[in-house]
């Protein structure tokens, strides 16, 4: 899988498909991170400069921190909903077609 996490815009990449604005607050990204990039079986936390203007070095990881599991279940769960709306949304409008005998409405 390959990841990207951005906290301060609430969006989370997987694979290509992405969804900003998700409801993130309960994933206890710490305050100070600014993304994780994760490709396959590695990847990086990028930090927040700090109140002194001082850029942290990104921190090479091996595995996903569970905030960011956390993350992609909630990109998950909002892609299902999402999928689920649409399927919604096309049979109300599949029912709501007129009947139609050749050019002319019913």
């Amino acid at each position: 899988m390959n990841l990207t996490i951005i906290a301060d815009d609430s969006a989370v990449y997987v694979d290509g498909a992405a969804l900003a604005g998700l409801n993130l607050s309960n994933c206890n990204i710490p305050e100070n991170v600014h993304a994780l990039q994760w490709k396959v079986n590695i990847g990086w936390i990028e930090f927040k400069n700090e109140d002194n203007g001082h850029h942290p070095a990104n921190q090479v990881i091996n595995s996903l921190p569970d905030w960011a599991d956390n993350c992609v279940a909630i990109f998950n769960n909002q892609v299902e909903i999402n999928k689920n709306t649409a399927a919604e949304m096309q049979a109300i409008a599949s029912a709501n077609q007129p009947t139609t005998i050749g050019t002319m409405v019913v």
